[in-house]
Protein backbone atom coordinates (compact mmCIF):
# COMPACT_ATOMS: atom_id res chain seq x y z
CA UNK A 1 0.00 0.00 0.00
CA UNK A 2 0.97 3.81 -0.95
CA UNK A 3 0.98 6.01 2.15
CA UNK A 4 -1.38 7.86 0.38
CA UNK A 5 -4.77 5.26 0.68
CA UNK A 6 -5.96 2.33 -0.24
CA UNK A 7 -9.39 0.60 -1.64
CA UNK A 8 -9.61 -2.75 0.00
CA UNK A 9 -13.06 -5.31 -0.22
CA UNK A 10 -13.88 -5.80 3.09
CA UNK A 11 -17.07 -7.75 4.69
CA UNK A 12 -18.74 -7.35 1.74
CA UNK A 13 -18.00 -3.56 1.22
CA UNK A 14 -15.44 -1.53 -0.51
CA UNK A 15 -13.53 0.49 2.04
CA UNK A 16 -10.98 3.02 1.27
CA UNK A 17 -8.64 3.53 3.58
CA UNK A 18 -6.18 7.03 3.80
CA UNK A 19 -4.44 7.07 7.12
CA UNK A 20 -4.45 10.62 8.86
CA UNK A 21 -0.79 10.60 8.85
CA UNK A 22 -0.86 10.52 4.87
CA UNK A 23 -2.74 13.39 4.27
CA UNK A 24 0.47 16.20 4.29
CA UNK A 25 1.51 13.70 1.51
CA UNK A 26 -1.97 13.87 -0.36
CA UNK A 27 -1.84 17.65 -0.14
CA UNK A 28 1.34 17.82 -1.64
CA UNK A 29 0.62 15.22 -4.26
CA UNK A 30 -2.52 17.61 -5.07
CA UNK A 31 -0.07 20.53 -4.81
CA UNK A 32 2.34 19.19 -7.11
CA UNK A 33 -0.23 18.11 -9.75
CA UNK A 34 -1.51 21.65 -9.74
CA UNK A 35 -5.01 20.50 -8.46
CA UNK A 36 -4.77 23.97 -6.49
CA UNK A 37 -3.60 27.65 -7.29
CA UNK A 38 -2.51 28.30 -3.44
CA UNK A 39 -0.18 26.00 -1.50
CA UNK A 40 -1.51 24.50 1.97
CA UNK A 41 -0.23 23.11 4.84
CA UNK A 42 -2.44 21.01 7.26
CA UNK A 43 -1.35 22.38 10.77
CA UNK A 44 -4.10 19.89 12.11
CA UNK A 45 -4.46 16.39 10.56
CA UNK A 46 -7.33 15.03 13.19
CA UNK A 47 -9.11 18.13 13.11
CA UNK A 48 -9.02 18.76 8.90
CA UNK A 49 -10.23 14.99 8.66
CA UNK A 50 -13.03 16.03 10.28
CA UNK A 51 -14.13 18.99 7.83
CA UNK A 52 -12.70 16.60 4.95
CA UNK A 53 -15.38 13.88 5.81
CA UNK A 54 -18.06 16.73 6.19
CA UNK A 55 -17.22 17.59 2.46
CA UNK A 56 -17.03 13.75 1.03
CA UNK A 57 -20.77 13.21 2.35
CA UNK A 58 -22.08 16.65 1.96
CA UNK A 59 -24.83 16.18 -0.30
CA UNK A 60 -25.58 18.90 -3.21
CA UNK A 61 -29.25 19.99 -4.38
CA UNK A 62 -29.40 16.70 -6.62
CA UNK A 63 -28.47 14.15 -3.38
CA UNK A 64 -24.91 13.80 -4.86
CA UNK A 65 -21.74 13.70 -2.73
CA UNK A 66 -18.00 13.75 -3.88
CA UNK A 67 -17.71 10.12 -3.18
CA UNK A 68 -20.94 9.12 -5.90
CA UNK A 69 -18.57 11.48 -8.23
CA UNK A 70 -15.06 9.53 -7.16
CA UNK A 71 -17.17 6.56 -8.05
CA UNK A 72 -18.30 7.50 -11.23
CA UNK A 73 -14.77 8.33 -12.42
CA UNK A 74 -13.66 5.27 -11.07
CA UNK A 75 -16.48 3.25 -12.81
CA UNK A 76 -16.03 4.96 -16.23
CA UNK A 77 -12.22 4.29 -15.69
CA UNK A 78 -12.85 0.32 -15.30
CA UNK A 79 -15.40 0.79 -18.50
CA UNK A 80 -12.53 2.18 -20.79
CA UNK A 81 -9.87 -0.36 -19.70
CA UNK A 82 -12.38 -3.38 -20.31
CA UNK A 83 -13.09 -4.26 -16.64
CA UNK A 84 -14.33 -7.91 -16.09
CA UNK A 85 -17.88 -8.17 -14.46
CA UNK A 86 -19.79 -5.68 -16.24
CA UNK A 87 -21.66 -5.80 -18.87
CA UNK A 88 -24.14 -3.23 -21.43
CA UNK A 89 -27.90 -3.47 -19.75
CA UNK A 90 -29.93 -4.72 -22.35
CA UNK A 91 -32.71 -2.13 -21.38
CA UNK A 92 -31.17 1.41 -22.69
CA UNK A 93 -33.51 4.03 -22.07
CA UNK A 94 -33.83 6.02 -18.79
Amino acid sequence: MDNGGQAIIEDGAIVIRVPLDALPMVLEGAWAMRKFDTRYKITDADEFAKELTRALNREDEQGTTAIHELFDQAILNCLESGAFGIDEHEQQTA
